[in-house]
This record gives structure tokens, C-alpha cells and sequence, in this order.
């Protein structure tokens, strides 16, 4: 479905019909903020989910000089002053925008970016810069379903899932991450231990960046905002354990970055939100909450504390640059929709 869509975005694009669009926009209450995880080439680390991949280097390359040519970056300032009212946003306003901190965004994505003199924002999840460990759940979850030499294996609540061929072994990921993001964060991580123990030792899939290298992209103007503190789904957490997890949060990326810490915004992981978690952002202190909700957003905003985003799915140059259109961003929606169906 996705080779579909990128093919008509093409031929959307060669048609000048796209071009002709993006010249006549020049409506300066519109925001495209673009999601990322991780800019790598597919095989880099095979021991990380190939899920969060959302665009290989030189694709990514290519995403942000189209950027740069047809649209008017931003920062986070910029748009933090707009939504104050300070200022207003430029025509084609866009926003990059990058989750959890993987190292391979100083590595790949940071260069390109700088070369480009395009603004970003990095979203960290706090408790995991210098802190030995396992690494993200669903990275231990990739590498243990790939390594293991089991053929099943029995799962509390899911029964016996094969594990005998590749197909197999992704449907048991699936499972296994729907099960993990429907329990409450430290049951779920429980249950997930418990799961990954028969199949064996997996090294750390530890890969998120320092606080050096935090402060030191900060310094050069990189925005590194709060991702949470354990990178639990703010839906997953009782409201007086989210309430400390995103004060921890704020008050690291404070105290770590110093004057380098730019205004206080939140990135929910895994886009999960609902009236609970938007009410406790706002009462931690958060000016802007970038929420799940795949769209372009407008100023002013509905809700400043669930902010719209547009996720990155590996696209191809034209489909990415296509999602940027009002008129066709839904596109993407439907594709995201159509992926989650697939994989239920």
C-alpha cells in the first residue's frame, strides 16, 4: 500500500501540481511538525527494533533539502513564540522533530541537519543518558525474538506463539508489544521480563546518547526537550507516578543542559495521551505537549498540551514531501491505519 501511495506521490509531484501548490500556500497558521526515531541504513544494528527506522541517511538527506528548497523551517523557539503570540510563523512552517535519543542521530541525522541550517528538536527520555542497562523494551523484545533458537515459546496471557520462521517470529513481536503497551507500565515491564527469560541472553541494547553529547548538541543548537523519564506511556502510569515522571523529566533536562535548556516541552512516548495525562502536562509546567494524533496543526492551537505531528514511515522522497500538503497529509493517516490493521 505504501509503494502505491509513493508511486502516485510521484507522479503528484513530476505532474508540477505539487510545486504549484506549495507556491500558492502561503498560510502562516499551519505547522508541519515531521516525527522521527532513527536515521540509520536498514542493517546497522540488527539488534534494534527495524520498526523505529525512519529513514535511511541519504533519504533523510534528500527529506531535509526538500525541506529547506520548498518549506520554511523553524525552530522550537519560533514556534514556542508563535503560540505565545510574539510572533508569527512563515509561510510552509516545518518543524523537525526527532524521538528517544538514539545515538545515530548525532551520527546520521545531527550533519545533515547542521549542513542544511535546518533547526531540530530531540526528545530524550531521561533516565536512560550515561545510565548503564538493557536499553528500550522493544529493542530487547527485537533482539531476543531474533537471536533465540527456540521454536515457541509459552507467554503468560498469549498461550504458545511459534517462533519457527520469520514470519512467525514477527507475529509474535506483535503480540507481545500490543500485550506490554495494554498493561500498566511496571506490570508491563514485569511481564516482559518474564517473557524474554526463557529465550535467552541478549547483550544491551543500550544505544541513546549521553549527557555530553546532549550538551554539546544543545550548545550548537539542537532543542533537547523531555521524553518522559523511563519512556512509559503517560496512559500507563497512575496520575501521582506520571506527575513525578515528567517533574524528573523537566527538572533533568534542566539542571543537565543548563542555560542551553531550551523551553519546557514534552514529547508523549509512543504518542499515547488521553484528557488525564494532557491536564497532568499542563500542570507540570509543559507550554506544548506533542501528541500521537497524525495531522497537520494550526495556530492557535485546540489544545497546546496534545500537539499534532506527522510520523515519518520511511517514505520515499516524494510521499514525504506530498504528506506536507493539507490536502493529501491524510494519506498518511490512512497508510498508518491500514499498517495497524495489517498487524492486528
Amino acid at each position: 500500500m505504501k509503494a502505491i501511495a509513493g508511486v502516485a506521490a510521484d507522479a503528484f509531484a513530476k505532474s508540477g501540481l505539487l510545486g504549484l501548490l506549495e507556491s500558492l500556500d502561503r498560510n502562516t497558521d499551519r505547522v508541519r511538525v515531521v516525527a522521527y526515531h532513527r536515521v540509520a541504513e536498514p542493517g546497522e544494528e540488527p539488534d534494534l527494533d527495524p520498526g523505529l527506522l525512519s529513514a535511511p541517511p541519504e533519504d533523510f538527506r534528500i527529506q531535509v533539502e526538500l525541506v529547506a528548497r520548498h518549506y520554511s523551517p523553524i525552530s522550537l523557539d519560533d514556534l514556542v513564540a508563535a503560540h505565545r503570540g510574539e510572533r508569527s510563523l512563515p509561510p510552509r512552517a516545518v518543524l523537525f522533530t526527532f524521538d528517544d535519543g538514539y545515538r545515530d542521530f548525532a551520527e546520521h541525522a545531527w550533519p545533515i541537519l547542521e549542513r542544511a541550517g535546518v533547526p531540530a528538536v530531540l526528545f530524550v527520555p531521561t533516565a536512560f543518558p550515561d545510565q548503564p542497562g538493557p536499553g528500550f523494551w522493544w529493542d530487547r523484545l527485537h533482539a531476543a525474538l531474533a537471536r533465540t533458537d527456540r521454536r515457541e515459546v509459552d507467554v503468560a496471557g498469549l498461550g504458545r506463539l511459534p517462533l519457527t520462521d520469520p514470519a512467525e517470529r514477527r507475529a509474535a513481536h506483535r503480540a507481545i508489544r500490543t500485550r506490554v503497551k495494554a498493561l500498566p507500565h511496571d506490570e508491563a515491564m514485569k511481564w516482559l521480563d518474564d517473557t524474554l527469560a526463557p529465550l535467552g541472553e541478549v547483550p544491551s541494547v543500550h544505544r541513546v546518547l549521553g549527557w555530553d553529547a546532549l550538551r554539546t548538541l544543545a550548545h550548537d543548537g539542537l532543542s533537547v526537550c523531555a521524553h518522559g523519564h523511563v519512556h512509559a506511556l503517560a496512559t500507563r502510569l497512575a496520575p501521582e507516578a506520571l506527575a513525578r515522571d515528567l517533574a524528573t523529566s523537566k527538572q533533568a533536562i534542566e539542571r543537565e543542559l543548563g542555560e542551553d535548556a531550551p523551553p519546557a516541552v514534552f514529547a508523549y512516548p509512543s504518542g499515547a495521551e488521553d484528557a488525564r495525562s494532557r491536564t497532568t502536562v499542563r500542570e507540570a509546567g509543559f507550554e506544548l505537549g506533542f501528541a500521537g494524533e497524525r495531522a497537520i496543526d494550526r495556530l492557535p492551537f485546540a489544545d497546546p498540551a496534545s500537539v499534532k505531528r506527522l510520523p515519518m514511515l520511511n517514505y520515499a522522497s516524494a510521499l514525504f514531501r506530498a504528506q506536507l500538503r493539507p490536502s493529501v497529509a491524510a494519506l498518511g493517516r490512512w497508510l498508518i491505519d491500514e499498517r495497524a490493521a495489517r498487524a492486528a
